[in-house]
């Protein structure tokens, strides 16, 4: 008997062996071909594909068209299933593989219609952009012609479809869902109300402070424009719509119905409106300050961190046209690099493009008030396939300011147990720039890297629509220059900072700050410029940009940094990339010091250890835990009584503001006697518990809260404070885009590494609030470019170039990115074929 219970198990390990190997091997045969010879329709010309050392391909060809064919060729073998994913999410498409469970996030995806503003701006698009787009997307569509079955990526065969042929709307579609990434103030005048309507206007002034009218902008004002305008504070003037309702918390609301479905999807909808992570940093000197005597660059934009990457190096080579950087898969331009006369890079402006209208209508729902008459609503009938169930009809319903987001908001929540306990949201529009037409972005983008002098460059910008963006600039001839584009709207009344009332016709958009006015230097005096998210211009500036800038600590460091050294080069700028000293600690650490009255031995140690800290928030650093630890513990102690926790939760996330209210507070002298004080600027009052008949001081929660990181930190590092590690902790993590809901998946398609760094540093390490400790934004990209020497340049991707989860490449960037470590950017094709590990040839049919 026992002998034939172990034949058995032999026999079922020998199975499970063997349908492993048969997974594995049918898996292998998607891995794309990296060498030989393909024929391919549509091409003027050969193009030839080499993949040096690191895998990076360089791309050669006689024309542009037929080496942004060849772009979307090397796209489609490396991140097919990323480009599909991207365009089902765009188009509100993910049902139709993933079943039910998504229709939630397809009808808010409709609602908004990235969809139906992508095929417009497609539609409109200029002739000779669109004969690029559709080069491009030949590309992609050879490979998908050539490739079914078993030869498509693994993601394809384990949910059982085959990819459409691209077209250009699909092109246009994933920019349009990127400017969502970096356009979110629609969440902070969400914030905005709630805070308001628990806790008055006088108190959210409080909670949320303005940027310093004093604080580090990126340029001074050098030249006002030809008209003045007055900009208004960030706080509600009294004649905004009414607040309804103290425990209704429209955040939540709003979060919970874009939440459910897939877990990547809620992600990229609710960007950085969970939490302060998303940024990025950029800086340019001209040759005065640097070892070679010509100009020197820098970036590293900030974005959700995921598997495959957002970004895909590549070189494309093409007669005079000769480009090196970043591309996003999907879309057919270098977006950040170089080419063989300029370089540049790009930050968020964080300009204040979205604004949420509430909307009165008639009885019927098919017409909105606007300056006491009725105006019909404009209805779109929207249908959802679901895989596995019935369609799913929808309308959707468009207004004069934009499409009623709240429908698909108030659908979502009623069709959850948990989200019918949730108010319903009244009719809100929903304003952006990124839905009007006349969406010239993608072109824009693709004209950049072919610009040759800094007026073919501003050119270029000029057709830049949404995401605003701080370009630096630098060319071979020395010069150095800065601009924001994009379209920065004009209200008639206010600031946007609150949702307004649509019926008044008092907070219309009157049109654009003109292109000319917006902020821009060339050659400045300073030698350099530095943009990491801070205010553009200084508070005198005549138009309103935005009001929600992060506190400067990272462009302050950066600025630091380039004056300590007397001659700037690579290796400094590559040093300054991974800095992690800690401007945040620095300003808020003596604060809560003089305030914390330890009892506990391991509360004093802690308290010792943090004494001798000087914010070097590396992965070592026992100190960089505790006060991470401790940071996050006191927005919801002081706040949870007051706000409650939903508004809470939407609130603790806001690093920048959650840093000047504590500040503020923590600073103040004793709560104030009379109830008719309780909400001055720094009031302490914040610091009693108003649940507890007690009346509790700031001493006292700060020693409370220093209490709770200590033990938590205990109980996850051990009891030798010593010992701890910041990286012991936080890690930055990389979810694969559509398989990491899958338990069983996970370890094999997604990726993590321990990190250092927090909110403020330059090499930022920014932690969810709702997944504490966790890192999910990072530089993704990196790039230092010496514009002394087409050699010396150099760059670097998170993950890897592939996005096929058994490819070498797939991973292979992860360790030496943590590192702070780069990849050449090879140019010259000796440099270029010196290891290279593939040769592909496409010639045409």
């Amino acid at each position: 008997m026992r002998r034939a219970v172990l034949n058995t198990l032999v026999i079922l390990v020998a199975l499970a062996a063997m349908t492993l190997g048969a997974a594995y091997l049918y898996a292998r045969r998607s891995l794309p071909a990296l060498d030989g010879t393909i024929v391919a329709a549509g091409l003027a010309g050969p193009i030839e594909i080499v993949r040096d050392a690191d895998a990076i391909p360089h791309i050669f060809a006689t024309a542009k068209r037929d080496v942004l064919y060849g772009l979307g060729y090397v796209h489609a073998q490396d991140r097919l299933w990323q480009m599909e994913f991207q365009r089902r999410v765009g188009f509100g498409r993910l049902s139709e593989i993933f079943g039910e469970a998504t229709v939630p996030q397809d009808r808010f995806l409709r609602t908004v219609g990235y969809g139906r503003t992508a095929r417009a701006a497609w539609s409109g698009m200029a002739p000779g952009a669109r004969a690029e787009i559709e080069a491009y997307v030949a590309g992609v569509n050879a490979f998908i012609a050539a490739h079914r079955g078993s030869r498509l990526p693994p993601e394809f065969t384990l949910l059982r479809f085959a990819p459409e042929p691209f077209d250009g709307a699909d092109v246009v579609v994933w920019q349009k869902m990127l400017a969502w990434d970096l356009s979110g103030n629609y969440a902070l005048e969400l914030l905005r109300r709630d805070l308001a309507a628990r806790v008055g206007t006088e108190a959210l002034a409080e909670l949320m402070p303005p940027y310093a009218r004093d604080g580090l902008s990126i340029l001074p004002w050098l030249k006002p424009p030809g008209v003045a305008r007055a900009t208004s504070p960030a706080v509600p003037d009294g004649r905004e719509a009414p607040f309804t309702g103290r425990a209704a918390s429209w955040s939540t609301a709003f979060a919970r119905g874009i939440s459910g479905g897939h877990p990547a999807v809620r992600d990229l909808l609710l960007g950085g409106t969970v939490t302060e992570a998303l940024g990025s940093n950029n800086w340019v000197v001209d040759g005065t300050l640097t070892a070679s005597g010509k100009p020197l660059l820098a970036n590293d934009p900030h974005l959700s961190s995921r598997i495959p990457s957002t970004w895909y190096l590549v070189h494309l080579s093409a007669g005079s046209y000769d480009a090196i950087g970043a591309s996003i898969p999907g879309t057919p331009a270098i977006v950040l690099g170089r080419n063989r006369f300029i370089a540049w890079g790009a930050t968020n402006v964080a300009a204040d493009v979205e604004d949420l209208y509430q909307e009165r209508l008639d009885p019927t729902g098919r017409f909105a008030e606007f300056r006491g008459r009725q105006e019909p609503l404009k209805i779109i009938p929207e249908t959802i396939i679901v895989k596995g169930g019935p369609p799913v009809a929808i309308e959707v319903r468009i207004s004069r300011h934009g499409p009623l987001v709240s429908d698909a908001i108030n659908a979502n929540n009623a069709a959850t147990a948990a989200g019918r306990t949730l108010p319903a949201l009244e009719p809100l529009a929903f304003r952006w720039t990124a839905l009007d037409p006349g969406d010239s972005t993608t072109a824009a983008s693709m004209r950049m890297s072919e610009a040759r002098n800094w007026e073919e460059f501003t050119a270029a910008l000029s057709d830049f629509v949404v995401p605003s963006q701080n370009f630096v600039y630098a060319d071979t001839a020395g010069h150095i220059g800065y601009y924001a584009p994009g379209r920065i709207p004009i209200r008639a009344r206010g600031d946007g900072a609150l949702p307004s009332p649509g019926w008044t016709g008092d907070s219309e958009w009157t049109g654009w700050v003109p292109f000319d006015d917006l902020p821009h230097a060339f050659d400045p005096p300073g030698h350099a410029i530095v943009t990491a998210n801070q205010r553009p211009m200084p508070a005198a500036y005549p138009y309103l940009l935005g009001v929600d800038w992060p506190e400067p600590y990272r462009a302050q460091r950066i600025t630091d940094l380039l004056r300590a050294s007397p001659r700037l080069t690579p290796a400094v700028f590559a040093t300054i990339q991974a800095d992690r000293l800690s401007l945040h600690a620095q300003a808020v650490l003596p604060v809560l010091l003089g305030r914390a009255t330890p009892e506990s031995a391991a509360d004093r140690q802690a308290i010792d250890l943090l004494r001798q800290w000087h914010g070097d928030a590396g992965g070592g650093s026992a100190a960089a835990a505790i006060f991470e630890a401790w940071f996050l513990r006191l927005a919801p102690a002081l706040l949870t009584d007051d706000l409650g926790a939903a508004a809470t939760a939407s609130y603790e996330g806001r690093y920048s503001f959650v840093t000047r209210f504590l500040i503020d507070t923590l600073t103040a002298d004793a709560a104030p006697a009379e109830p008719a004080a309780a909400h001055r600027r720094g009031s302490a009052h914040w610091c009693d518990d108003s649940r507890t008949p007690a009346r509790e001081t700031c001493a006292a929660v700060v020693t409370a809260t220093l209490h709770d990181a200590v033990q938590e930190l205990t109980g996850r590092l051990g009891n030798d404070l010593t010992r701890w590690r910041w990286d012991s902790l936080h890690r930055a993590v990389f979810p694969h885009s559509g398989l990491d809901s899958v338990a069983s998946l996970r370890a094999l398609v997604s990726r993590s590494v321990p990190s250092a760094g927090d909110w403020s540093t330059v090499n930022v390490g920014a932690v969810a609030a709702d997944r504490r400790y966790d890192q999910m934004a990072a530089p993704g990209y990196r790039e230092i470019i010496d514009l002394g020497s087409v050699t010396a340049s150099r760059f670097m991707d998170a993950v890897g170039a592939s996005g096929h989860f058994l490819s070498p490449h797939y991973d292979d960037f992860l360790s030496d990115w943590a590192a702070v470590k780069y990849r050449p950017m090879r140019m010259e094709r000796a440099d270029i074929e010196q290891g290279a590990i593939g040769h592909l040839r496409l010639v045409p049919r």
